[in-house]
């Protein structure tokens, strides 16, 4: 079969009694993930749906003489071989694959390609064909679609979902599933399939219903053969791994090759690697890995959960998972990890066999974890810390023991340090932690320590190791230690007894690197060092602060070696009242001292542009300060910034992020605050004079001053009024800088009560300014 070619898709019809809950009307049992066609790769997609007439909807009944469709007597091939009077039955289904695949950025699948399985994103429509027997009549035939997920699909648990067709002309709603007509002739029923942006990620099963209208004792159910897979979407905002720059589109999920890095912090190298997640078999593994898991199939919605739970089945001690590691130098009975290339061998031995691939190490765990993320649709990258620290113990230090005459007491160290030590980002919001913490997230699927009770690591927000906050979930305290823990060395005194020798607060954590978006090139040159992602350069008082941070607020037991501080300072972040975009603006940090003393401060105010979910987007300016706050006085440091310096960083919503870290020196104290705080457009003035009724036309007037010393461009106002007209975009001229952009409207009210009209404008240089007008339409009479 040519790459280009549809791929119909037959299955197995029943007739039925009344759909009950829960209960599946094909006869047949949920298929087990070894009983997927295509070598075991199968799902269906959600989002299902039947065709019906609604009350006010306008369209023609297919049997009107001026529909445009033929009647049913008239009806096509389709239609000559099934009795009229019989409830519908489904000839085929074609689920469009490749089509889809364009629209979805799922073409380079082997397995839609080459074998048209169906591989779609959720949080975006897709394209469905059912042909039916006989010629579908629109007052009398009812469609649905239901769409499963898991071994025991259930609606409450959101893995079972059976969707009325609408009309044509209704409106799909983006979080929710949906389907409705695109084009009806006779028997062939093309349909828009709405995909919700949280709905569980896997194979899904389809079935479609039909029976008349009048009479509901009656079902018949068709079973496709044939399901599809659902994949995470970073290509939609509603999506948690909305990732908004094309360019690292391309490379952390698109991109099947890359580069992994090893070698020690004076002599990096690195080592090409195939990902292949769009190779046959590939998609199948990664679906089935989850499947394994002790993952809830409702939970597969979540990419937090998902990412957890694929941090623990790559690797195989407790969930006989993918890959068995090896340290030992003997890898009698399996591949020496260094011989590996790839991914692909590894995940598609595993398929065949079941049993867990011999045998891996770090880099080679980071390098299918990365397959399995980009496979799945969740941007994902390998990244390699040099001198990288091994907490065994969990107290944020690295801890070396001697003896009173100096000789290492090596039974006493459980701690240790690497090399190199390769884990993985993944990139997603963090809706479960505070705004700022979304973007890149840390997890490890090499098994090095148990969390709750399984070998596994995050995700961990790269935002908070940065600022020392261990008290995040997952994982922190240990991921914090591997790139930012002290090796300190202790004196046994006596055997309870511990002494502080010296503290090493340079030693962990170097050259932290992956691989730049782009080509790959020779050498290093496409080396992307993120080092500074995780913490500021060491022995700035930035980065003590953020040791100390994690350090007390981790409870480490190495709370000796540092000398703890008082708090008789409160620190306060001042909060903003409203800033127009396009206007300056200063933040300041308050400083209240409590003691009799004078205290000096050491203070890094950072500002920086965030998107909505709390991802950080640009750094816009760094402020250092050292204040002195007189005894029981207060003083003030402030970060100030002006149009020229964020308007060219900001991203949706002109939201920021102030912190501020720091340190006291007289006592040691730290201190870490974060805020976060938006620049608003001035609102569209939306006016309408005169008097509203139904059928007489009204105008609204809506003007838009332009706040920026800078010509916008682009400009474009979109008029919204449910219930009176459906969403409309007028485009208009430039606006000059400081200049105002007017535009007129005319409304025809359809119903009446009380209705608003949205009006927003939005250009290439500024979005997100919007206003509205509350009308009352009377009756005509």
């Amino acid at each position: 079969m040519s790459r280009s070619a549809r791929y119909t898709l037959s299955g197995s019809s029943s007739s039925s009694g009344r759909v009950q809950p829960g209960r599946t009307q094909s006869g047949s049992s949920a298929d087990s993930p070894n009983s997927r066609q295509y070598g075991g790769i199968g799902a269906l997609v959600p989002g299902f749906s039947s065709w019906s007439r609604r009350p006010a909807e306008t369209f023609k009944p297919l049997d009107s003489p001026d529909s445009g469709l033929g009647s049913p007597s008239r009806g096509g091939t389709v239609g000559s071989g099934q009795d009229q009077s019989a409830i519908l039955e489904v000839a085929s289904v074609d689920w469009e694959a490749v089509i889809n695949a364009t629209d979805h950025h799922t073409d380079q699948f082997d397995a839609v390609m080459d074998h048209q399985i169906p591989v779609i994103r959720r949080g975006q429509t897709f394209k469905l064909t059912v042909n039916f027997k006989r010629a579908v009549i629109g007052h009398r035939d009812n469609i649905r679609l239901r769409f499963e997920f898991g071994s025991h699909p259930s609606i409450v648990r959101g893995t079972r979902v059976v969707e009325q067709v609408m009309g044509k002309d209704e409106t799909l709603v983006k979080k929710q599933w949906g389907a409705k007509v695109r084009t009806l002739s006779g028997g062939h029923v093309f349909m828009t399939v709405m995909v919700p942006a949280d709905c569980a990620v896997g194979y899904w099963k389809l079935s479609i219903l039909t029976n008349f209208k009048e009479d509901t004792s009656k079902i018949q159910t068709f079973s496709v053969d044939q399901g599809a897979y659902v994949l995470f979407n970073p290509w939609v905002k509603e999506d948690i791994v909305y990732l908004e720059n094309e360019k690292d589109l391309k490379e952390y999920v698109l991109n099947d090759m890359g580069k992994i890095y090893c070698g020690t912090d004076k002599r990096l190298r690195s080592r090409a690697w195939n990902y292949g997640q769009f190779e046959d078999g590939v998609l199948e593994a990664a679906v089935q890995l989850l499947d394994n898991s002790r993952l809830d199939a409702s939970a597969r919605g979540n990419a937090i959960k998902v990412v957890r739970t694929i941090s623990a089945v790559v690797n195989a001690p407790d969930d006989n998972g993918l890959l068995e590691g090896n340290w030992s130098g003997n890898y009698e009975g399996g591949t020496p990890p260094t011989q590996w290339q790839g991914s692909v061998q590894i995940l598609t031995e595993w398929l065949k066999t079941g049993v867990p691939v011999r045998y891996g190490q770090c880099w080679v765990f980071s390098g299918v974890t990365t397959t399995v993320l980009r496979a799945l649709g969740i941007p994902g990258r390998s990244v390699t810390n040099f001198a990288s620290a091994h907490d065994t113990n969990a107290n944020i230090t690295i801890d070396y023991h001697y003896s009173e005459t100096y000789e290492k007491l090596e039974d006493m160290d459980v701690d240790s340090i690497w090399n190199f030590h390769v884990w993985n980002e993944c990139w997603m919001d963090r809706p479960d932690l505070p705004a700022g913490h979304g973007g890149w997230q840390a997890i490890d699927a090499t098994p090095q320590e148990t969390s709750e009770g399984v070998y596994r690591a995050g995700p961990c927000s790269v935002a908070a190791i940065r600022k020392g906050e261990v008290g995040f979930q997952y994982d922190a305290p240990f991921i914090f230690a591997e790139v930012n823990a002290d090796i300190v060395h202790w004196m046994c005194e006596s055997e309870n007894s511990l002494v502080k020798l010296e503290v090493d607060c340079k030693g962990i954590g170097k050259h932290i690197s992956t691989k730049a978006p782009g080509p790959m090139q020779f050498g290093d040159a496409d080396r992307l060092d993120i080092t500074a992602n995780y913490k500021a350069p060491d022995m700035s008082a930035e980065e003590r602060a953020c040791v100390m941070n994690a350090i007390l607020s981790g409870h480490s037991s190495s709370r000796a070696a540092y000398d703890m501080p008082t708090k008789d300072l409160l620190f306060e972040l001042v909060e903003r009242d409203d800033v127009f975009i396009g206007k300056p603006f200063t933040l300041t940090l308050k400083m209240i001292n409590s003691s009799t003393e004078k205290r000096t401060v050491d203070a890094v105010m950072h500002l920086e542009t965030t998107f909505y979910t709390g991802v950080r987007a640009e750094k816009v300016k760094t402020a250092k300060h050292s204040v002195v706050v007189p005894p029981k006085g207060e003083a003030e440091c402030s970060i100030s910034c002006s149009p020229d310096e964020y308007l060219d960083l900001i991203v949706d919503q002109a939201a920021f992020q102030v912190s501020a870290i720091g340190t006291v020196k007289e006592t040691k104290q730290i201190f870490c605050l974060n805020d976060d705080f938006r620049v608003r457009a001035p609102d569209v003035v939306v006016k309408s004079e005169g008097s509203y009724k139904v059928g007489k036309p009204f105008k609204i007037d809506c003007k838009f001053i332009n706040p920026l010393a800078r010509v916008l461009r682009k400009c474009v106002f979109i008029v919204e009024a449910p219930g009176l007209e459906k969403p409309h975009e007028i485009s208009c001229s430039n606006v000059e800088a400081n200049g105002e952009a007017n535009m007129t409207y005319t409304c025809t009210p359809k119903t009446p009560g009380k209705k608003t009209i949205l009006v927003s404008f939005s250009s290439k240089e500024l979005s997100d300014a919007d206003g509205h007008l509350n009308i009352d339409i009377k009756a005509a009479h």
